[in-house]
């Protein structure tokens, strides 16, 4: 299930993606990556030296791995989409910083289709949070602009479930390299 959480700084501002990146390698729970990501508020011109835009596709840029954790930069031109899909059983935190993304939320049904359970906007502000279950998605940028998000994932992603929207069947993807999905 995905959760808007509020989006309030408790501690101060977090303006770059460098004290980001500091801040979140000294938390071990994800209740402190919550209250990390909450309080981002960076400026979306100081990611342009990180941001890949291709016409094509959506892009992926990983700006942080660890051990625990791995941060990703997605960019959007207008209309580009994610393929149906989930994160292998993983925690993410999905922070909008330009631009909105739609969110589509979908179930198995019992007969193996794919069932959509609803969608909403992600907008800059607050931050959308998915647990480890039920967290098959597809985020599309349906507006005229451009949009970023940064994502961030407990462990890294080196794996997940794509879904074919017409049969429900899913098929293991995975990356050495965390750049493109």
């Amino acid at each position: 299930m995905a959760l808007l959480l509020d989006d309030r700084a408790e501690a101060g501002t977090i303006g770059t993606i460098e004290e980001l990146i500091r801040l979140l390698s000294e938390e071990t729970r994800p209740a402190g990556y919550t209250e990390v990501m909450q309080r981002l508020s960076v400026a979306p011109e100081s990611l342009s030296p990180f941001c890949i835009w291709d016409q094509r596709q959506y892009t992926r840029k990983s700006l942080h791995r660890s051990r625990a954790h791995e941060l990703l930069l997605i960019c959007y031109e207008p209309g580009q989409r994610t393929s149906i899909h989930d994160y292998d059983s993983q925690m993410a935190w999905i922070k909008p910083v330009l631009g909105s993304v739609c969110e589509e939320r979908y179930k198995l049904a019992g007969n193996g289709e794919l069932k959509l359970q609803g969608q909403r906007k992600l907008e800059t502000g607050p931050l959308a949070y998915m647990t480890t279950k039920d967290c098959i998605h597809r985020h599309t940028n349906m507006g005229p602009g451009r949009a970023i998000t940064l994502n961030l994932y407990v462990r890294p992603i080196s794996r997940w479930r794509v879904y074919d929207e017409r049969t429900g069947r899913s098929s293991l993807s995975g990356t050495s390299h965390p750049s493109h999905q």
